[in-house]
């Protein structure tokens, strides 16, 4: 099961070589993770603004396949590849057009923002992240 999230490649996302400049992909990669935890139920706004907690990256890996150009829509498939009691792992694949472009290993961790500590995944979010993966 997973989430997917999709982003047209525009100027700002590409160097002189007509390819997406890597750190945009770290932007992208973001923005898919933000959209998935909205989509759930538990935005942004609310889990950092409201509530108090972050979910920063611990680990990241990305393994590029093939570039991306100006124009691409880009779809990236994220999907839950582990859920612990305060991180959650997540693989996420950058296609377009069913050409393999990037394969992202990450570790998220769920923080209290005041102290920046791990803290457990509150059990409503950890029901709503199961849920998700399921009806994908």
């Amino acid at each position: 099961m997973s989430f997917t999230h999709r982003h047209k490649v525009g100027f700002a996302d590409v160097d002189p070589a007509g390819i997406v400049f890597y750190p945009r992909y770290f932007e992208m990669i973001n923005a898919t993770i933000e959209d998935w935890f909205r989509s759930i139920g538990y935005g942004f706004d609310q889990m950092i603004m409201q509530d108090g907690f972050g979910v920063p990256t611990a680990t990241i890996q990305v393994d590029f396949k093939a570039p991306s150009r100006l124009d691409d829509l880009v779809e990236l498939e994220l999907q839950l590849v582990r859920l612990g009691r305060s991180s959650i792992g997540l693989q996420i694949n950058i296609q377009c057009e069913g050409e393999l472009r990037a394969v992202v290993q990450q570790t998220l961790v769920f923080i209290r923002m005041e102290g920046n500590k791990p803290v457990r995944i509150p059990d409503s979010l950890r029901a709503g992240i199961e849920r998700s993966m399921e009806d994908s």
